[in-house]
């Protein structure tokens, strides 16, 4: 990039849209959340979506330039994760890596301390909430079909 990322930075929040194109790829500034900003004053970062062959690669980093997040998503919109990702905080030390499926995270998490030091590692099943309840017995499909099968389009 040619610019500077503070310089950058202070271009973007300039721009009516909070956005900009360079070549293929979209910059815009994002929130603490690294959702795209509505208003100025919530503009903590800059996003980068690039077009790859599977989909699209996101860096996220503060206006100084350091890398926050690297990732993989399924839409241009970047809104669902599809694919590896690494996060690291405000000193650039990772703070965890794994992947997404769909938008949930699936597999072994690597998590690591402020220090660098890895801690126990966290595995998802990539399930949502009404799945999850079902694998682990809170509820059964049968129930829930039977209590969807007495609901009357007015309510239950």
């Amino acid at each position: 990039m040619h610019l500077e990322d503070k310089d950058l930075y202070d271009v973007l929040r300039k721009s009516p849209s909070l956005s900009t194109m360079k070549a293929a790829s979209r910059m815009e500034l994002v929130n603490d959340r690294y959702e795209p900003c509505k208003r100025r004053k919530d503009a903590r970062y800059i996003r980068t979506i690039t077009p790859d062959k599977h989909g699209y690669t996101v860096h996220v980093r503060t206006r100084h330039g350091f890398t926050l997040m690297t990732g993989h998503f399924a839409d241009a919109a970047a809104l669902v994760p599809h694919g590896d990702f690494r996060y690291f905080d405000d000193a650039g030390i990772l703070r965890a890596q794994g992947r997404y499926v769909d938008g949930r995270k699936y597999g072994i998490w690597q998590r690591y301390d402020d220090r660098g030091q890895r801690l126990s590692d966290k595995e998802y099943d990539g399930l949502d909430w009404e799945d999850k309840q079902l694998k682990l017995g809170l509820t059964s499909q049968c129930c829930y079909l039977e209590e969807m099968a007495t609901r009357t389009p007015e309510g239950p």
